[in-house]
Parts: structure tokens; sequence; C-alpha cells
């Protein structure tokens, strides 16, 4: 799973699941694996505990470079869960939202999956195909977010993929 990471100390892998102890403010990032051009990247996720008034965000990552990142993440904005597609420093700039269905319930698990073919990242929740980005195949590292929350993850994949 994770064996190649130094996991901070309240993270602990229980019965091969990767469980945040307990809640933390601020963003984590955990990379996982090699950097890859194309690849395909997911992990079975939940939420264990956020804070009211609180912005939490879990999902999974490809990072470029320090600065250079996009984040695919489930957050709750407004009353309903959301699921964003957002880029930093990279230009032009990836800003999209998914409206999720009203009953969505983050502490249920789901499965996020990112796939970064030659111009395009494709993006799947729960074995549906949600968003297509058109956006060049770049070397990036894949890695899980949690921001404002304790989280628990579960079947973690990276899969180099040819095209």
């Amino acid at each position: 799973m994770i064996a190649d990471q130094t996991l901070v100390s309240n993270w602990h892998v229980q019965e091969d699941t990767l469980v945040q102890a307990e809640f933390s403010y601020g963003e984590r990032t955990i990379l996982k694996g090699s950097p890859l051009e194309r690849f395909e990247f997911g992990a079975t996720m939940r939420l264990d505990e956020h804070k009211e008034g609180v912005v939490a965000t879990l999902g999974i990552l490809a990072q470029y470079s320090e600065q250079y990142k996009i984040f695919v993440h489930l957050l709750k904005q407004q009353e309903h869960w959301v699921l964003a597609v957002e880029s930093t420093d990279i230009d032009p700039v990836i800003n999209r939202v998914v409206a999720l269905p009203e009953n969505f319930d983050l502490a249920a698990w789901h499965t996020l999956r990112l796939i970064q073919e030659q111009e395009q990242i494709h993006i799947h929740l729960d074995g549906t195909h949600v968003l297509s980005i058109n956006e060049p195949a770049r070397t990036a590292q894949p890695g899980l977010i949690i921001t404002n929350a304790a989280a628990s993850f579960s079947h973690i994949w990276q899969i180099e993929t040819n095209a």
C-alpha cells in the first residue's frame, strides 16, 4: 500500500486501510509510488470526522512539482457534496465542480480514480466516468489529500499505462 512513505504520528495502517487517528486542521498530502507520465491512480476513501463550519476536503491529486498540482476532491458546498477538480499554478487554470446527489454520504466508502492519458485526464467516482479534462500528459506523482478532516483510505493503487 503506502509502505514507501513515512507516515506522520496520527496515521496508521489497520487491516490494509490507511487510517487517520484524529482530526487535524490544515492540508495533509501523502504521495504514493513513482512519478509517471501516463497512469491510473485511485483510492477508496471515507470521511471519518470533520468540524461544522470548516471546509473539509478529501481526495486524490497529481503532483507535477512542488507548485504544480491537480486536486480531485470531495467537499461540501453549502448543504451538498460536490466533486471539485482544481489546479494550482497550471496555465490555463483548471476549475471544475460537479454536483453530487443530495443523498451522497461521504461517511460511506467511495472510490475516486484519475487516469492521465496523453492529452486528457479522466475522473471516475464509484465506477462512473464523471469528467474529462484536456491536459497534456506530464510526469506526475499521485497522492492522497485531506484538508481539515480525519479520513480512511483503502485499495490504493497506481498503474502505469501506455497509450
